[in-house]
C-alpha cells in the first residue's frame, strides 16, 4: 500500500491558513509526516521573525562586510581625495591645451596639382611599387625583323 503525503501546493495552502479540500485536511490531521513537515516550515518563520540583532552583532557584521569591501581607512579617503582633484585639474586643463595647439595650414590645391602631375605620368606607378607593374604591365616586346 503506498500513502500519498500532501504534495507542496498543499501544503502551502495549510501554511497559509486557507481552506483544505476535505481528504486533505484528513490526511493532514492522521499524518505524522506530513504534520512534521508543516511544523517545520512553521518553525523556520517563526525563526525568521525573530528579534532584531545585538549591537556586537551588528557590529561585528559590519566590520566583516567592510573588511570584505575594502574598507575606508583615513589613508585611502584621503588617497581618493587627491585623485579626484588631481582628475579635475587636468581635466581643465585638456580644453586650454587643445585651443593652443597650432596646426600647418595646407595648400590643398598645390597637394592637387601634384596628384594630378603623378597621375598623368603613369597612374598604376603612383599607387603599386615598380615590380608589382611590372608584373602586372610587363613591358612590352619591341619586334624583332623575323617576326
Amino acid at each position: 500500500m503506498t500513502i500519498r503525503h500532501l504534495r507542496d501546493d498543499e501544503l502551502d495552502l495549510a501554511l497559509t491558513g486557507e481552506t483544505l479540500p476535505a481528504e486533505v485536511a484528513e490526511h493532514l490531521a492522521s499524518c505524522l509526516v506530513c504534520r512534521r513537515r508543516r511544523d517545520g516550515f512553521v518553525a523556520a518563520v517563526d525563526g525568521a521573525r525573530g528579534a532584531d540583532p545585538d549591537d556586537a552583532t551588528r557590529r561585528r557584521v559590519r566590520e566583516g562586510a567592510l573588511s570584505a569591501w575594502g574598507g575606508t581607512s583615513r589613508r585611502r579617503h584621503w588617497a581618493r581625495w587627491v585623485a579626484a582633484a588631481a582628475a579635475v585639474v587636468v581635466l581643465s586643463l585638456v580644453p586650454l591645451l587643445r585651443s593652443h595647439t597650432v596646426t600647418p595650414k595646407l595648400n590643398t590645391d598645390a597637394v592637387l596639382v601634384e596628384v594630378d602631375a603623378v597621375l598623368a605620368q603613369d597612374p598604376l606607378s603612383a599607387v603599386a611599387p615598380e615590380d608589382v607593374v611590372n608584373t602586372i604591365v610587363p613591358a612590352p616586346v619591341e619586334a624583332g625583323e623575323g617576326s
